[in-house]
């Protein structure tokens, strides 16, 4: 591997990136003869990150930050795509380069608690990296180079620190004994997984404060993993958002955090608690919960708790009224549209009753409070309030009544080729609408409705 360059090619390069875990067979679907349904902890993630940089990823827990991470310092191996550092692809590094790779990227952990050997000092603990990559020719000149990177991660005098155990040690001080056990083999590369999440919020300051001070000095590349999108706008020149495994906005972060295109990276900045109690926020208009990465949905992932899904270019009615039916249907696909569950006396009720409470609840959704109509609060939808086109109103009738009659499979039947939606079917490519970089239909002037998200004030 090439030594440290001044050319201007990006320091990591992510290519075509997946991790997939259970990809193969297990024990209880081959009794079964099902076939395996893997978790897509990470899928077809390509970015790139430039030297000097700090990088931020985000996004909710389970999206994949932490193994993307993982993969990047070879803790994991990727199942497809390739990671190149410093122009060298890192998946088929020999022996000899393994090592030397290894030294120049390095990983700060989440829990310092747990990344410290409890039986390990302090000094053991930060030396070890040098005896792992033999680096210095003695004790005294390992031990110097120990109290060298304690002091400058702020633990002087070093000597005080270096025969103590993690235990001894306050939360603060491990972290920056982490940080140091990181340092101590010169690195050009760290990522940092939610480096102060663990922390006391009364310290977690100075520990980020001391991360921008140690890469200007030691003239370092971070990958910045965080939930808290605060800390992320603090520490990071540019960022990632992930959502179910996938990239789906990136750019600078400043502009992504002002002016966020994609309908999810809006809701994650929306949930962001605002310091002043009187400011006027409306909440994204989002639905429901993260699917699994077992079975996650096609096309756009986030399509199914997008208010922003696009109807097919012939269709007639309001945008929520798709919205409606749009989930209507999926839930009668999926059979979760049942009498028993939606009617209030379902053996004394009259079948066009039984129909009409299948429609109120089925067009019902469970949406944030400001965004809820009065029905929605009652879990039944004002159906003849809904700018429903005629043909699917009697759709939707005519499903609902297959539904009340128990004929599940003359329900699902009715739906085929009915109320589709790109975003449902095709999975949207990064692409600029301007100069942030978002994975969404709505800016994709080859699809035939709107291109541009509406107005949440219209």
């Amino acid at each position: 591997m090439d030594a440290r360059s001044d050319d201007e090619e990006p320091l990591i390069e992510f290519d075509h990136l997946s991790k997939w875990f259970d990809t193969s067979q297990g024990v209880t679907d081959r009794l079964f003869g099902r076939e395996p349904e893997p978790v897509q902890a990470v899928n077809d993630v390509s970015l790139s990150i430039d030297r000097g940089d700090v990088m931020g990823i985000a996004g909710e827990s389970g999206c994949g930050k932490t193994t993307l991470g993982k993969l990047l310092v070879k803790l994991l191996e990727p199942t497809e795509g390739t990671i190149r550092f410093d122009g060298q692809d890192v998946t088929t590094l020999s022996k000899d380069q393994s090592g030397e790779f290894r030294q120049r990227v390095q990983m700060i952990f989440q829990d310092p608690f747990q990344s410290l050997n409890p039986r390990m000092t302090v000094f053991d603990s930060v030396a070890e990296p040098l005896r792992i990559n033999d680096i210095g020719d003695s004790y005294q000149e390992r031990r110097d180079r120990v109290v060298e990177v304690l002091d400058d991660v702020g633990l002087a005098p070093a000597e005080v620190y270096l025969d103590s155990f993690p235990r001894e040690l306050s939360g603060g001080e491990r972290q920056r004994v982490a940080i140091a056990r990181a340092l101590v083999v010169n690195p050009d590369f760290i990522v940092a997984d939610e480096p102060v999440s663990m922390l006391d919020v009364s310290i977690r300051a100075g520990v980020l404060n001391l991360m921008k001070d140690l890469q200007d000095r030691y003239g370092l590349t971070y990958l910045f993993i965080s939930h808290d999108l605060s800390l992320i706008r603090y520490m990071c020149d540019r960022t990632a958002i992930m959502y179910l495994g996938e990239v789906i906005e990136q750019g600078e972060t400043d502009r992504i955090v002002t002016d966020p295109k994609h309908p999810y990276t809006e809701a994650l900045f929306d949930a962001v608690p605002d310091i002043d109690s009187t400011a006027q926020r409306q909440r994204a208009n989002v639905l429901g919960e993260v699917p699994s990465p077992r079975r996650p949905p096609s096309g756009c992932r986030f399509h199914p708790r997008c208010a922003n899904i696009i109807p097919p270019e012939d269709w007639q009615g309001g945008q929520d009224a798709f919205r409606r039916a749009f989930h209507f249907k999926h839930r009668v696909l999926q059979g979760d549209l049942d009498v028993e569950d939606v009617a209030e006396h379902p053996d004394t009720a009259s079948r066009d009753e039984l129909v009409d409470e299948l429609l109120g609840a089925g067009l019902s959704l469970d949406l944030p409070e400001e965004h809820r109509t009065v029905e929605d609060e009652r879990g039944v939808a004002d159906v003849a309030a809904l700018d429903l086109p005629a043909a699917t109103g009697r759709l939707l009738r005519q499903a609902a009544e297959d539904v009340a009659d128990g004929d599940l499979e003359s329900a699902r039947a009715r739906f085929d080729g009915q109320l589709q939606s790109v975003c449902e079917r095709t999975a949207p490519e990064l692409r600029p609408p301007d100069e942030q970089v978002t994975a969404c239909h709505l800016y994709d002037s080859s699809v035939g409705r709107s291109v541009v998200a509406p107005d949440p004030s219209d």
